[in-house]
Parts: C-alpha cells; sequence; structure tokens
C-alpha cells in the first residue's frame, strides 16, 4: 500500500512541525481519474447533493477527553456544509442506521481495551506507524455500508502522535469496497467549537480529508518543480489549480507563482484557507455520479416515520430472451408501525399487473407478478400505495430491461449420490461460457436453471472426477449403473435438445447438440396465423398417439389439453417470408442429409391442406411451406 505523506508548519508558535494528512491509495481502488483527468461533469449543470454521513467517536474511556460532545460533531458538520457549499455539495448526519432503525448519525465506541489505541491510537499503516491498525479500528468501531455512508471516525491519537504532534487526519483516495474506506482525524482538530488544538479551531482538516474522500489530491501532488506540461496526468489532475511542488509555509509565499495557499487541498494554515476550484468541484462530482452514486440513491438521510413503505429491490433477468418473465419485487416497510395494506403496482409496456401485501409488518417482503409482458421494453416501474404512507417520495422505482429474440432453455441436473464430483459447462459457438455449475453438495439435487438460447450449436463438458459420471452403485462392476441419477436435461419449447442417460458413465463426457426452433409451431396449416384452420386440423388427428404433428405439449397424445393450449395462441400471426422460388428450396432440402429442427418439411396448399407428394410433382402455382424453424410463402414455377 502507498501512502502519499507530506508535512505542514503549524501557525501556532507552541506547536513544532506537524503533518496535515496521509493520503491512502490502496491497490484495489475503483478510483476515477487516478491516471488521468477525465472529468465529464459541468459544475452549472449539476444539482445540490447531499451525502449522508456517521461520526463514530472511538474514544478511550466514558470520561476522556477524546469523547467528545455532540455540539462538537454538529459544529465539524456546519463546517463541511458552509465550506462544501460553493461546490454544490452538503452532508446530512444519517437518520437511518443500516438496519432502518432511526439514529442521531453519531456513534462512540470505548476502545479503551485495546492497548495499543489506549497508549499509541490507531495506526494509518505507512511505514514505521504504530496503534492499533486502521482497518481493525474501522470494522470493531462498526462501520457502515461506506457504499451509503460517510464514516468519520474521530480518534484519540494517530501513530502515537502524542496528541496531535503528526499526522492530522488520514483518507483513502476512491472506495476500497471494504471498512477502510473512510475519514480519520483527531478529536481535537475535529468541528470548530469544544475541546481543540491551537490552530486547528476552524475545522479544516475534517474539510481536506473529505476532499481526499471525494478523489481529490493534494495540490502540490507528483510535482517536483514549478513546470507542468500537461495538467490532466500530472499534478493533481486538476487544471484549474497553479501547479506548485511544496507545502505552502504561509498565506503569502507560495513556493511557484500563483499557487493557491487558500485552496483546501494544500498544506498551507487553516487561516489561508477557503475554497475548492470549480475543477475540483467538478471532479468531486464526477466520482459521486459514478462510484459513489449510492451515496446519493439511498435513504440514510431520510428520517424514520411510522409508516413509510417502498420498493427495495427486484429478481428478474435483465436481459431476457422470451416475451414473459416473473419479476420478485421485495417491498420495505421503512417505518416503525405495520401497514394494514400496500399496492404494489408494476407497469411494463403500458401494462399494469396489481398485486397486495396484507398486514405488512416492519422490514421485507416480497411479491411475485407472473408473466409479466417484457417483449421490446426497456425497463419496468414499480409504485407502493399506501393510504397510511407518511413519506411518499421513495414509492416510485424503475429497473432496466431488455429483451432478445431467442428461447428459454430449462436445465435440469439430477445428481447422483456423489454430487460433488459432477461439474458441467455449455459453451456456444464462439467458444464463450453460456452457464455451468457443479461441486454440488453429497446427496443433493435435482439443480434447476435457466438460460437463453438461440438458433446456434453448443457443446456440452461433463466432468466426473471419479470417474463414474452419473452412476451411484455399479453392483457387478459390469458397466451397466444399478443405482444412479438422470443426469442432466435441456428443453426448449417442450423439446429435449440434449440430454444424459441414465446412469450413464464417464470422466469426461462432451456432446454438441443445435437449437434450430419452429417460431410458430402451432401453424399447422401454413397459413402465417393461428386461426380456426389449425384448431380443424388437430381435430382430424384427434385421439393420435406417437409422432403426432399437433401435440403442442409433447405428452404423446392429441387431447384436450393440446386443444386448450392451442386455444391461448388464436389470432396470433407467424413470420411469413414472401418471394422465395421451390427449386432453391429443393436444392437446399436435398443437400440436407437429415430434418432440421426435428421435422421433416411441410408443404401445404392455399386453402391450408398438407401436400405429402414429392416436390416435383406440384403444380405451379403459390404453396406455404414450414421447414428449418421458419414459415414462409414459395411460389413454384
Amino acid at each position: 500500500m502507498r501512502a502519499l505523506i507530506t508535512t505542514l508548519i503549524l501557525a501556532a508558535s507552541t506547536l513544532s512541525q506537524a503533518q496535515e494528512c496521509a493520503l491512502l491509495i490502496p491497490n484495489d481502488a475503483r478510483v476515477m481519474g487516478l491516471t488521468q483527468r477525465s472529468v465529464l461533469v459541468d459544475l452549472e449543470d449539476v444539482d445540490t447533493v447531499t451525502l449522508p454521513i456517521v461520526f463514530h467517536i472511538v474514544h478511550t474511556g466514558i470520561d476522556a477527553e477524546n469523547n467528545i460532545s455532540d455540539s462538537q460533531i454538529m459544529s465539524q458538520l456546519n463546517v463541511l456544509n458552509e465550506e462544501f457549499a460553493d461546490s454544490k455539495i452538503q452532508f446530512c448526519l444519517a437518520a437511518r442506521d443500516p438496519e432502518g432503525n432511526p439514529t442521531n448519525g453519531i456513534t462512540r465506541y470505548d476502545a479503551s481495551w485495546n492497548e495499543e489505541y489506549l497508549y499509541e491510537g490507531v495506526s494509518n499503516g505507512s511505514m514505521g506507524s504504530s496503534g492499533w491498525g486502521h482497518e481493525d479500528m474501522m470494522q470493531s468501531s462498526g462501520c457502515w455500508n461506506p457504499d451509503e455512508y460517510i464514516n468519520y471516525y474521530v480518534v484519540s491519537e494517530i501513530n502515537g502522535n502524542d496528541g496531535g504532534n503528526g499526522i492530522q487526519g488520514f483518507a483513502y483516495l476512491g472506495p476500497t469496497n471494504d471498512c477502510r474506506d473512510g475519514v480519520v482525524c483527531l478529536y481535537n482538530v475535529t468541528g470548530n467549537e469544544g475541546v481543540l488544538k491551537p490552530g486547528r479551531e476552524l475545522g479544516f482538516t475534517g474539510v481536506h480529508e473529505i476532499g481526499h474522500h471525494l478523489s481529490l489530491y493534494h495540490t502540490f501532488s507528483n510535482t517536483m518543480d514549478c513546470f507542468e506540461s500537461n495538467c490532466e496526468t500530472q499534478g493533481d489532475l486538476v487544471c484549474d489549480t497553479p501547479v506548485t511542488f511544496a507545502n505552502q509555509s504561509g498565506c503569502d509565499s507560495p513556493t511557484c507563482e500563483g499557487a493557491l495557499t487558500e485552496n483546501f487541498m494544500d498544506y498551507s494554515l487553516e487561516s489561508c484557507k477557503e475554497s475548492f476550484t470549480v475543477g475540483q468541484s467538478e471532479r468531486m462530482h464526477q466520482q459521486i455520479q459514478t462510484v459513489r452514486s449510492e451515496l446519493v440513491d439511498n435513504l440514510s438521510c431520510v428520517p424514520v416515520v411510522d409508516y413509510d413503505v417502498t420498493p427495495y429491490t427486484a429478481l428478474y433477468q435483465e436481459v431476457w430472451c422470451t416475451p414473459y418473465q416473473d419479476i420478485w419485487i421485495d417491498v420495505s416497510n421503512q417505518g416503525s408501525t405495520t401497514l394494514d395494506l400496500v399496492e404494489v403496482q408494476l407497469y411494463c409496456n403500458g401494462d399494469e399487473y396489481v398485486e397486495y401485501i396484507y398486514d405488512m409488518g416492519l422490514g421485507i417482503e416480497s411479491v411475485l407478478f407472473e408473466d409479466v409482458f417484457v417483449d421490446g421494453a426497456q425497463q419496468f416501474e414499480v409504485q407502493t400505495i399506501s393510504g397510511q404512507d407518511q413519506y411518499e417520495d421513495n414509492d416510485y422505482a424503475w429497473w432496466p430491461l431488455s429483451t432478445e429474440d431467442g428461447y428459454l432453455m430449462e436445465i435440469t441436473v439430477d445428481t447422483d449420490v456423489w454430487a460433488n464430483e459432477t461439474n458441467w459447462d455449455i459453451y456456444d459457438s464462439s467458444g464463450e461460457l453460456l452457464i455451468g455449475d457443479g461441486g454440488y453438495p453429497i446427496q443433493s439435487g435435482p439443480y434447476q436453471y435457466e438460460v437463453c438460447v438461440y438458433d446456434d450449436c453448443y457443446d456440452v463438458v461433463i466432468t466426473d472426477t471419479n470417474g463414474d459420471g452419473f452412476c451411484s452403485i455399479d453392483f457387478d462392476n459390469d458397466g451397466v449403473c444399478d443405482v444412479g441419477s438422470q443426469g442432466i436435461t435441456a428443453v426448449v419449447n417442450g423439446q429435449v435438445v440434449f440430454g444424459t442417460e441414465f446412469g450413464e458413465q464417464f470422466s469426461v463426457l462432451e456432446e454438441s447438440f443445435c437449437i434450430d426452433i419452429d417460431p410458430c409451431p402451432l401453424d399447422f396449416d401454413g397459413n402465417g396465423t393461428v386461426g380456426n384452420g389449425d384448431v380443424i386440423y388437430m381435430v382430424g388427428e384427434w385421439g393420435c398417439e406417437g409422432d403426432c404433428e399437433t401435440d403442442p405439449n409433447n405428452d404423446g397424445t392429441v387431447n384436450v389439453f393440446d386443444l386448450l393450449y392451442l386455444l391461448t395462441e388464436i389470432g396470433n400471426n407467424c413470420p411469413v417470408d414472401q418471394d422465395l422460388s421451390i427449386g432453391m428450396l429443393k436444392d437446399l432440402i436435398v443437400a440436407s442429409s437429415r430434418p432440421v429442427g426435428g421435422s421433416s418439411p411441410r408443404i401445404y396448399d392455399m386453402a391450408g391442406r398438407r401436400l405429402r407428394g414429392p416436390l416435383e410433382s406440384l403444380a405451379s402455382g403459390v404453396y406455404i411451406l414450414k421447414w428449418a424453424g421458419v414459415t414462409k410463402k414459395v411460389f413454384v414455377q
């Protein structure tokens, strides 16, 4: 871990040199603009944002000086809001904790049990530092989700600095995805009232550290002289901060001509500091709009009321391959009282779906919307309605959605007793992994999966570490499994496109299959529409068993269940291609050595009657051809 540590001479004559802060840049940080400026935000075009902050006071005893008052904390909050106002950034004390309970945004943690902290405070992790490791301290004192809160830790000492004769605070540049993500400041540099050290009475140390937290470097970062050839890749990566290469020792003695000693990200005296530049403000907003966007998009600043319900999360397929899908909506009662009735409305493609939750207690309840029509949709919207709701600003949510033309493949994995030995993967024709799983618990299953597939060929690779595949016991060791499972079966539109044999034994099994599905399987008469002609066609096969054309549920018999299935699709139009000559079709069919899409070519006249003779015997005229997954109108000449 790399730390950029620099020093400052304090204004107070009674104090020796002390460092402003340590700027920490973790190797795994998701930092916007670490290597280049790339600011895409115009300050004039952004609205003021409010970020939730929680102050964790990590003290050494209830009566210790470092257990500062709530009023001192409030003074720091006021300083932040005043100094960040021109940057269009404000802060609120968190009103809800991570569990949704009311809070004043201030926590207190007695760390006197930790001897390292008791005598040396917290360590910032830099070389030669001493004290309680900062990540352990942050986690032990109860860090809140750093995506939704700014964690501000008020500590007794840093690196054993004897009350502040050294680093005054530190912060990480960019999110770290763990409890390190936060701001650390000494108790006696926090706020502008209460227990404060000379020269640190204005609360600007916290302003400086919050600047780091929102992606700002020191103004003198990574510079060795007063020359900067490219402000977007050198220095602090902000072009309206003049170049400087060292700490500013006073308000009127910059190290480079034009350097901003009044800038909050410099090391000048507190009495000098007064502003951020427009470029710095834009950089902070860039960070807020991207990797720290959840700081804005949450309810942490909203006080808990008696009655408050909101759409919370959604479980769905963001990209789906069929016109319909099931959508689960998590609804959260974030108030303090049970709600009598909540109406949940879902809108997609102009259709409205409604579900109800009765006697909704605190926490989250889920509702299922079945068969939502999503074809062509770019998003769906959810609204919660309750006559008791006291906070309606959070009653609406939307989620992105898109569909693709494809087919839903349903996969069943029926493991044997030794399920932990099985692993499987399915790849598309380009070699990209489509779906896979394995290493299941012993004696588990079956498992169900769904995935989108297209008119393509796929490779299946199944491995078994013991070499017995889906066979649990072969009593006679004769290669015939006595106790086993069905293995893996994949089904598309009711058709099995891939399946293993019961108890099949192998170490590695590699198979291929292709998808070529009839897009209009219920158009039996081939006229491009599911209608009365198809009903008549099905009645003509009534009672058929085995290989039947009009058996859409694939149970081997044409009966009332197939008719009911057909009636639900009456009126649906099917794609029909125009003007394809019979000669081209003849050549294509003859060239194929196997049926395509599981069926042989079918020819119909315009009255919907199937013609079973050879193509060569057809008279000139217009016909309907159903083959290879499409329906085509053809002209025989």
